[in-house]
């Protein structure tokens, strides 16, 4: 057990204590490390391991760092400093892999040095052929092989004289080169997004953020969630729903919600710079939010519905993730019935009924924003309902 005495000593450099620190929170960094770990490779495998052991290293330095800064008085407050502190730098750390860090592992600069000496120095084509050229296992990803080559060559400083220049002002740098002004500056806000692609994310996310145990973190991100929903969001929101969100492995499902994530990201400009004018809406987002409107809309007039017929609609269509089983005379009756739990005969009749009922009350909530398409509806509902609901 870990005492006040131990923690003064190593905040002295005695060895011994400094030891007995990092062993005492060693297993609470491996975790938090393979918690990091996850975020970058979540199907596990030779890149979950390299980046368990960096992130576990990050952890340590951090441990190291925090006995410096602790003036509390008790081994629990420290404990809780450290890993609030390890948790903190961890989540800097997988921001700065996720945004390109220009870093190489050992391994990759082994592999790139190699192929550099194949190449008589061409650091270029060293980088295409360490992805081709090692034996299966060291061969180098696009990624790797760019971070090794940047790795090695280097930053390019900005005060660097332009070659290319012959002027010998700050416009023969590369600085100036890179230098931009806009010809006509204002004050108008350039979203990426607008409030229809932002409450759509929501929904999505909604349905990936895991609960947090932690009473704080839970507020945090249910009120995170629910502002979303509403088309608001700022950066603090965004990392919590990022922390929260747990990946599907399903290639599709996972490319579905990263998208998400990335919409809820480019929203931040949008709503933390000021508000919005009429004309910086697109038609992207008035289309998502006309589409947004009609989804909740349908998800109220089945939730006022009677279950048996909500569960039957929704497996017709597949609404809400339900199972789709189809609605037409070609439909799966016998399995819609297995899993709604009704006979044959049953089923036929509660479906009729329940699109009539559903049709009566979604003309009802349209006639309420537009009495006129309301009416169309109607007199489509009235055409088409027909057949025990088969046409």
């Amino acid at each position: 057990m870990l005492s006040i005495d131990t923690i003064r000593a190593a905040q002295n450099n005695d060895l011994p204590a400094v030891t007995a620190v990092i062993e005492a929170t060693e297993s609470r960094v491996a975790a938090l490390a393979r918690k990091a770990a996850q975020r970058m490779a979540p199907h596990g495998g030779a890149r979950f391991a390299d980046y368990a052991d960096e992130f576990a290293q990050v952890g340590r330095v951090a441990v190291w760092d925090c006995l410096a800064r602790f003036t509390d008085d008790t081994e629990e407050s420290f404990m809780r400093y450290a890993y609030a502190t390890v948790e903190s730098t961890l989540k800097d750390a997988v921001r700065a892999e996720r945004n390109g860090n220009a870093g190489a592992d050992e391994n990759a600069m082994k592999t790139f040095a190699a192929m550099l000496e194949a190449t008589d120095g061409d650091a270029y084509e060293a980088a295409r052929l360490a992805q081709i050229i090692p034996p299966k296992g060291k061969r180098l990803s696009a990624q790797r092989a760019e971070a090794a080559r940047l790795a090695w060559q280097g930053a390019v400083s900005l005060d660097k004289a332009n070659a290319d220049s012959e002027a010998p002002d700050q416009n023969g740098t590369l600085a100036g080169l890179l230098a931009h002004e806009d010809p006509e500056p204002d004050d108008e806000i350039r979203p990426k997004v607008g409030r229809g692609a932002l409450v759509e994310a929501a929904r999505v996310l909604a349905r990936y953020v895991a609960t947090p145990r932690d009473t704080e973190a839970r507020v945090c991100v249910l009120d995170a969630l629910e502002l979303a929903a509403q088309g608001e969001t700022t950066p603090a929101d965004v990392d919590a729903l990022e922390d929260a969100l747990k990946v599907p492995s399903n290639p599709t499902e996972r490319r579905y919600v990263l998208d998400a994530m990335g919409v809820l990201r480019s929203a931040v400009s949008t709503v933390t710079e000021g508000a919005l004018t009429d004309d910086l809406r697109d038609v992207r987002d008035d289309r998502m939010a006309e589409s947004s409107d009609k989804h909740e809309r349908v998800r109220s007039c089945l939730d006022s519905m009677g279950q048996t017929q909500r569960d039957i609609l929704r497996h017709s269509f597949g609404i809400g993730g339900a199972t789709v089983y189809g609605w037409g005379d070609g439909c799966d009756m016998a399995g819609m019935c297995e899993e709604v739990g009704v006979t044959y005969a049953q089923l036929k009749s509660y479906r009729a009924k329940g699109r009539r009922s559903f049709a009566k009350r979604y003309v009802a909530a349209v006639s309420l924003t537009d009495p006129e398409w309301a009416g169309e509806l109607e007199s489509a509902a009235d055409s088409k309902l027909s057949h025990a609901g088969r046409k």
